[in-house]
């Protein structure tokens, strides 16, 4: 049995009084469905009520159906509450699991709605949105879809009101007005000092054109001229009406003529005036979202295109140049990843202010979703003026956001394309603002590009490459090589790192200083590193005992929720014990949010696997990062072993030297290739190398083999 509000009966009662049920489709209602669908990217948006057995839709997006049975329906449950009802995945609420809408060929796993409040604790139906698939709803999204229910709610109040219109009409209370065919009014109604401010007399003789707003007066002329000239018998027209205090309402004016009872000819028309302002301004409120990002106010995505496409038009036909720019920022997922969804938001909202600050007036800037900005800059004196449009726009971006408590910056890549090109479209030229973006971004961030002919072709090549590193994970075209290292007391080999190759079928070995950066990139890096990872273990598993293997982890997949699971599935899968894992990371990994990142080096730590500090010294704040986290290596970056006869670089080896052994790490100097460069680096005191001189790395099948060759003493 479905639940049933305490006050049933009297939420029945007042539904009825609406008339609402059973009526022919609105394009209101529809424009609210139309924009929750977009908002919220659901395939199902509905506009629905509940009388006693049965729901039925109003108004509907994705579903060709008129209503369903009150037993099955989730609205049931909006119904009880005053707030927006939620239910993320129904496959594991026990309300919804075996609801036929769930288990059915709809299928539905997610629903939101937004019950449709007339007055406290009457809710006569509700706004909901559904999904086939399963889905987390924020805060921010329930108010959203709260406010979108609040226009539904005043256009059922105009339902009150048409039924208190209904009365109100049967007793003269509506406007009323006689007019001469010339419109010279000849009688008015009392209720026009209600409406209008005027009492009846004070408009007995005048003409409504000298009453209606100078941007309706046309439209008004024309319908007067129909009726004066007969070409219509009933009409109803919409037009601002100015009031006696100099305000202006907007009337709903039903026109009909009169005829001579004895010739048939039209000799006056009567009209009767009704305020629709309230419709009107939901109206326009539903326009303006149809057509602007409801987070930012910035216009859309739809409306963007239309304003691209006008100004494209319009420069083709007048001959001057103007930009398309395309905008992303930089590190907004980790930002919104790391303060939450709310700071999130609260970050785009303000980028849209600063955005809206640096462009001139007839200029647009758009939000088109997520982190993706894009502007038109109408008519340029130079091309070139747009980039230091597009040097603001870094600049403004660039200054620090506070958000609750907590200063942050993000910055932006920007792409140009100047217009008009080539007979190209809008769409053309959109895309080569996207590839002069992509372009500002494979330059390091925080730049801008414009568009250059062939730019295209590189980036078909990139994407086919991108192709092939997916087909060559989902296939295990990837291998791993392995490249000892040796410790300088011992002289016995003391592990191996870990390194991805890949192979290609037609273009022969991708270097990882191309592969690497675009598995980053595109995410493909989470995959690539499990698979490392585990298969990095497997092999490790058959070494003696006391060898450990390095596996190298990006700031990608610290970004990425699990790493600590897919780090103790590798070792439970291969058997490996924690203690022979070591992971390196850089510092880049530290620098996207070091407390969260910490935490886990802390909890894998905990596990028994070592941490290792990749690549020392290259960045800038290595030392803080000591200070906060005990790693139990630290890897001296080849750059200074090559440079280890210069006075200066050896200082800075002995000083992190001295630094590591305070803290109780080992280290390792990298890309030892000579042996002057090895007596240098075990002289200052590395406990251990790696490098060409040793061994460059080596295929699975060849590690034991070097193994035996190097060191006998390794016990099996």
């Amino acid at each position: 049995m479905f639940p049933i509000a305490p006050n049933e009966a009297e939420r029945l009662s007042a539904l009825r009084s609406l008339k609402v049920l059973d009526t022919p489709a609105e394009s209101h209602f529809d424009a609210v469905c139309r924009a929750a669908q977009a908002l919220f990217s659901v395939p199902v948006v509905l506009v629905s009520f509940m009388d006693e057995n049965r729901q039925w839709f109003k108004a509907k997006c994705g579903l060709n159906v008129d209503g369903t049975a009150r037993d099955v329906a989730f609205c049931n449950y909006a119904l009880l509450s005053d707030s927006v009802f939620v239910v993320e995945d129904a496959t594991i609420d026990e309300r919804f699991a075996n609801n036929p809408l769930v288990t059915g060929g709809m299928g539905i796993r997610f629903y939101a709605g937004a019950p449709l409040t007339l007055s406290p604790g009457i809710r006569v139906g509700t706004l909901c949105i559904i999904d086939m698939v399963p889905r987390a709803f924020s805060e921010e999204q329930a108010r959203q879809l709260q406010d979108l229910a609040e226009i539904v709610i005043a256009h059922l109040r105009l339902y009150e009101e048409k039924q208190r219109y209904k009365l109100l009409a049967d007793n003269t209370t509506d406007v009323i007005i006689w007019c001469r065919l010339d419109t010279t009014r000849l009688y008015v109604s009392p209720s026009a000092k209600l409406l209008f401010g005027y009492d009846p007399e004070d408009l007995i003789g005048t003409r409504p054109l000298d009453f209606v707003h100078p941007d309706d007066s046309e439209g008004y002329r024309r319908i007067l001229d129909d009726l004066q000239n007969e070409r219509v018998e009933h009409v109803v027209s919409q037009q601002r009406y100015r009031r006696k205090d100099g305000s202006w309402v907007w009337i709903e004016a039903s026109f009909s003529l009169i005829r001579d009872a004895n010739t048939a000819h039209a000799t006056s028309y009567v009209a009767a005036l009704r305020d629709v302002t309230q419709r009107k301004d939901a109206e326009s409120k539903i326009a303006h979202m149809a057509l602007h990002d409801a987070l930012t106010g910035l216009p859309n995505r739809t409306l963007f295109w239309d304003r691209l496409n006008q100004t494209l038009a319009s420069g083709e036909r007048h001959g001057y140049s103007f930009a398309v720019i395309a905008c992303d920022l930089d590190r907004f997922k980790s930002i919104n990843d790391t303060l939450g969804h709310p700071a999130g938001d609260t970050l785009l909202k303000t980028v849209a202010e600063r955005l809206k600050g640096v462009i001139r007036e007839g200029d647009t800037v758009a939000r088109l979703g997520g982190d993706e900005f894009a502007f038109v800059l109408g008519r340029l004196d130079q091309p070139q003026d747009a980039s230091l449009v597009a040097q603001r726009i870094i600049d403004a971006v660039g200054e620090p956001i506070h958000i609750d408590g907590h200063q942050t910056t993000v910055g932006v890549s920007v792409g140009i394309a100047i217009g008009p090109a080539d007979d190209l479209g809008a769409d053309d030229l959109f895309k080569n603002a996207d590839i002069a973006l992509y372009r500002a971004k494979e330059a390091g961030r925080n730049r801008y590009s414009f568009y250059e002919t062939g730019m295209d072709a590189q980036i078909t090549e990139r994407n086919l490459l991108e192709l092939d590193m997916r087909e060559a994970i989902r296939l295990g075209g990837f291998i791993l090589h392995y490249q000892p290292a040796m410790n300088f007391v011992s002289g016995e080999v003391s592990g191996f790192e870990a390194l991805l190759r890949w192979q290609h079928p037609t273009r022969g070995a991708i270097s990882p200083a191309e592969f690497i950066p675009m598995a980053e990139e595109t995410g493909l890096i989470v995959a690539l590193g499990e698979w490392a990872l585990r298969e990095a273990c497997r092999e490790a598993a058959s070494w003696p005992k006391n060898l450990r293997i390095a596996v190298n982890v990006s700031a990608v997949q610290f970004q990425k929720p699990g790493l600590e699971q897919v780090v103790l599935s590798a070792l439970m899968a291969t058997g490996l014990a924690p203690s022979r894992l070591e992971l390196e990371i850089t510092e880049s990994v530290l620098m996207e949010d070091a407390n969260a990142v910490i935490g886990c080096l802390q909890r894998l730590t905990a596990l028994g696997v070592r941490i290792a500090l990749d690549d020392f010294g290259t960045g800038y704040s290595s030392l803080s990062y000591l200070r906060r986290f005990p790693f139990d290596k630290i890897k001296i970056d080849r750059s200074f072993v090559r440079e280890i006869d210069d006075p200066n670089a050896a200082a800075i080896v002995r000083a992190v030297v001295g630094l590591a052994t305070h803290l109780g790490a080992d280290i390792t100097a990298e890309g030892i290739e000579t042996e002057d460069q090895f007596k240098r680096v075990r002289q200052i005191g590395c406990t251990e190398f790696q490098g060409f001189l040793l061994s460059r790395p080596l295929p699975a099948q060849d590690t034991l083999r070097f193994i035996r060759a190097k060191s006998t003493r390794i016990a099996a």
